[in-house]
């Protein structure tokens, strides 16, 4: 069984590194609990099932199709239950650990998070300069990708 442990914050935007060599996804959702998502990246998809554990792990199963067909993509954008997201992610080693920083791009854009994945609940994070520490959203349901789907960030600003 896999098991996911990941934190997620805000950037400091203006002491972000140069953002370059990006992966661009498309990330749809076929069903809400259990998740069951796909992400497109190039020709390949994605499809995984991740749903959240008591002590805030989260369980994860990945199966990946190198080269999807665009009739694929297009039928799985048809089943999605929200509409697909897009967003580029850029890793960056810090200490031990690789920091993903997600750039929303869509409805969602102005939004840049960032995600790292440990290897254990209790393991003490080292924070480089362009994470807004005290700005964890790991828990905060308004930034789950699902949630972003249904209510995107440019609405947040709307009103």
């Amino acid at each position: 069984m896999s098991t996911e442990i990941e934190r997620k914050f805000l950037v400091f935007k203006e002491k972000l590194p140069e953002l370059k060599g990006g992966q661009h996804f498309v990330q749809g959702y076929l069903q809400r609990e259990p998740q069951i998502r796909f992400r497109f990246s190039g020709e390949r998809v994605v499809l995984a099932v991740k749903t959240l554990k008591p002590d805030g792990s989260r369980f994860e199963f990945e199966a990946e199709k190198s080269l999807a067909s665009t009739e694929e993509r297009r039928t799985l954008c048809e089943l999605a239950i929200v509409p697909p997201i897009e967003k580029t992610r850029y890793s960056f080693p810090y200490g031990s650990l690789i920091w993903e920083v997600d750039v929303y791009a869509g409805e969602n854009a102005g939004l840049v998070t960032v995600d790292v994945e440990m290897p254990r609940l209790d393991y003490p994070l080292k924070f480089p300069e362009w994470v807004n520490a005290e700005a964890e959203i790991t828990r905060d349901p308004r930034y789950f990708n699902y949630n972003l789907a249904q209510r995107p960030f440019k609405c947040w600003r709307e009103g």
